[in-house]
């Protein structure tokens, strides 16, 4: 075949380029005018680059529904979602009744006079779907926007109009594969998730304390505690965390705008799609090919945080995380000291699952790229129960009026001098810390 006559100069080299990435041969070898032509007319007969997708998939709002529903498709699936009885739902709602009770004396922070839920996995997930649905849209448009950017390159008129063709194909398979990708994750959260916001952020947009009773019953299998303990421990905490999240307005949006921020910053491994999409024949390029693509790349989606400015948002965020979660280990050990003898012990098993590797801890890490690190929370513990000496309840509570005067990490390292108002010290990082972290593979604070 000749080689293309455009109207106007364009660079050879990034049309071959291009169309080598997306799967469509080499610009020595493919007549342009033929390509066009093949392309128009599978578009005017309404085929061509849409993969069997129905005008439903195209929209938004019917996209997320098919995602969540296909992901609530995964859950019961699994035979592991049972309906809820009413004396499970009773039990929930009195054990949290004595929940708050024992933490009313220990903060300022009120109850949200909500009554607790339990909730089966799928219901979880219509709870969650509006929290979830703001973090992932912005990766969905910053797909979008990466796929145009790694498509666009100078050409004549022809060229222009084959790279608008091409490029809703690449940008729908790419939104194919997240959405595939996605579907499994939310499956996978709500299949491991204890407590409605046990992910640090509250997706659920209202205050209830909720309990999902299939995921706590499969967590106590192998614990040396009762499961009516265990129930009550996970309902103190999830109390106090709504608590914290419904009195300090400002919280739950700033943990979502570092998310979104985050989104917008994300770098697509473009080229690990791209490479993976080289159909024989065009027109024969179905969804579950798309979808194969999406588990080939599944381990390289996103480029790593590496901008100074996605390192800072996830600092922001670790930091961030680390002082609810520290705020919330504090408040809950006062509660129990003198109630539940076993608290401490149970504390130590969730901070070895915060630790450990599951999908709730991994969510952010697959759907993001967002890797955050619990290494914090000990120190953020530390630091509130220094506060609340220094200052009392209602002081430790009060850090919370406004963002600006939460602690920073420099103050999670030494947590008196905060807690005293004092100048931050410089402190001298132990040996062992430091080879610790290397081996951990986590960044310099």
């Amino acid at each position: 075949m000749s080689n293309p006559t455009p109207s106007g100069p364009f660079d050879f080299e990034a049309l071959k380029k291009m169309l080598e990435q997306l799967g469509l041969g080499n610009a020595d070898e493919i007549g342009f005018e033929q390509l066009v032509a093949q392309i128009q007319k599978m578009q005017a007969a309404g085929g061509g680059f849409t993969f069997g997708m129905t005008n439903a998939d195209r929209d938004p709002d019917a996209a997320w529904r098919t995602t969540l529903t296909a992901a609530k498709q995964i859950v019961s699936a699994s035979g592991a979602d049972p309906e809820l009885r009413v004396e499970e739902k009773a039990a929930i709602v009195d054990a949290e009744r004595l929940a708050q009770s024992w933490l009313t004396p220990h903060t300022s922070f009120a109850e949200t006079g909500r009554p607790a839920r339990a909730v089966t996995k799928a219901a979880w997930l219509d709870a969650t779907s509006d929290g979830w649905r703001a973090v992932i849209e912005p990766i969905i448009d910053g797909l979008t926007e990466a796929l145009q950017r790694n498509t666009s390159v100078e050409g004549g008129d022809e060229f222009a109009a084959m790279q608008q063709m091409l490029a809703p194909m690449m940008r729908t398979s790419a939104s194919l594969i997240y959405r595939d990708r996605l579907k499994k994750e939310l499956a996978e959260v709500a299949g491991d998730i204890l407590t409605g916001t046990e992910l640090g952020f509250n997706l659920l947009g209202v205050p209830d304390v909720l309990v999902l009773p299939a995921n706590v019953a499969q967590f106590t299998r192998d614990l040396d505690a009762s499961d009516r303990d265990v129930t009550l421990y996970l309902l103190l905490r999830e109390a106090a965390r709504q608590r914290l999240f419904h009195a300090v307005g400002w919280l739950s949006p700033q943990l979502s705008a570092l998310l979104g921020h985050f989104a917008r910053e994300i770098e697509i491994d473009f080229d690990a799609i791209a490479s993976q999409l080289q159909p024989e024949n065009l027109e024969s390029l179905s969804i579950e090919q798309v979808v194969a693509v999406g588990e080939s790349v599944r381990g390289s989606f996103f480029q790593p945080a590496s901008t100074p400015t996605q390192v800072e948002i996830l600092d922001r965020l670790e930091v961030l995380l680390a002082l609810v979660e520290g705020w919330v280990d504090h408040v809950v050990g006062r509660a129990t000291a003198s109630w539940m003898p076993n608290a401490p012990q149970l504390e130590e098993v969730i901070h070895r699952r915060r630790a450990s590797n599951t999908p709730v801890n991994g969510v952010f890490a697959e759907l993001l790229g967002l890797d955050l690190h619990p290494r914090l929370v000990r120190d953020a513990k530390n630091l509130w129960a220094a506060v609340e000496h220094h200052r009392g309840m209602d002081g430790r509570d009060a850090i919370w009026g406004h963002p600006d005067l939460l602690p920073t990490a420099d103050h999670l390292a030494d947590p008196l001098s905060f807690a005293a108002g004092e100048p931050v010290r410089e402190l001298a990082e132990d040996p062992l810390d430091a080879e610790l972290r290397k081996l951990l593979g986590e960044r310099d604070s």
